[in-house]
């Protein structure tokens, strides 16, 4: 037998399989609860305002929590398969799939906390609310959660590139993924109006930019599922 044969680190397809399903059906659960932040009551001041926003049920509310609980759960099943996918492709290139993968599972979590954190506002307080204004978790899934996902695009686009992971497209568009996210940080200079573009609460720069990753998500998830598997070299 050659022990100078250096073994490449397998991933079994079944792995794969779950990894690219998590990603598909967390996008799902994604693009199903962004529609419910603007399916809300109509209100008219001076009832609603910038302050109080647009006051909104319980259920309406704790429906779209679950819904992100489900979306950022399969999220964290992806996260966590991406230092494999990059490893399993060239080991030397572990670290970028680590750092990747690391700053992926934290901005599901962060953003899982936030959500938890309005979610909860609804059940304790006595009168309706709309938690995007009246809970400040502002930062946390908006500037917090872009900068995690600037370094996840960043290190995973790297690493595909560099190891063949997966299609060029992949780690190209991951560093649109990481621009995006980027562009999104500063929006903790302009105020809470969640009816604003640019707020740190806005549904630009949260909704549509978050949209916009859970789409590519998606697509990757996809690409995961088509990648071919090359067999385990044989030891002679």
């Amino acid at each position: 037998m050659n022990t100078s044969l250096i073994t490449q680190i397998q991933l079994p397809p079944t792995a794969r399989r779950w990894i690219g399903v998590a990603g598909i059906l967390g996008a799902v659960f994604a693009m199903a609860e962004l529609p419910l932040y603007f399916v809300v009551p109509a209100c008219d001041p001076p009832a609603c305002g910038v302050e109080t926003g647009a006051l909104m049920p319980d259920w309406l509310i704790l429906t779209r929590t679950l819904f992100n609980f489900c979306a950022l759960t399969l999220f964290l099943v992806f996260m966590s398969g991406v230092r494999s996918l990059i490893t399993r492709a060239d080991a030397r290139y572990e670290w970028f799939g680590a750092v990747a993968g690391t700053a992926g599972v934290a901005w599901t979590i962060i953003d899982m906390v936030a959500k938890g954190i309005e979610g909860s506002s609804a059940i304790k307080a006595v009168e309706e609310i709309d938690p995007t204004r009246t809970v400040p978790t502002y930062l946390l899934y908006g500037s917090m959660s872009h900068l995690m996902l600037v370094v996840f695009g960043v290190a995973f686009g790297y690493a595909v590139l560099r190891t063949g992971a997966l299609s060029r497209w992949v780690g190209w568009s991951s560093f649109g993924i990481a621009a995006l996210h980027l562009a999104g940080v500063p929006s903790m200079f302009f105020g809470f109006n969640s009816s604003e573009f640019y707020a740190s609460n806005g549904w630009g720069a949260v909704a549509m930019f978050n949209g916009i990753a859970a789409i590519w998500v998606a697509a990757v998830g996809v690409a995961a599922l088509r990648k071919r598997v090359m067999p385990a070299p044989r030891l002679v």
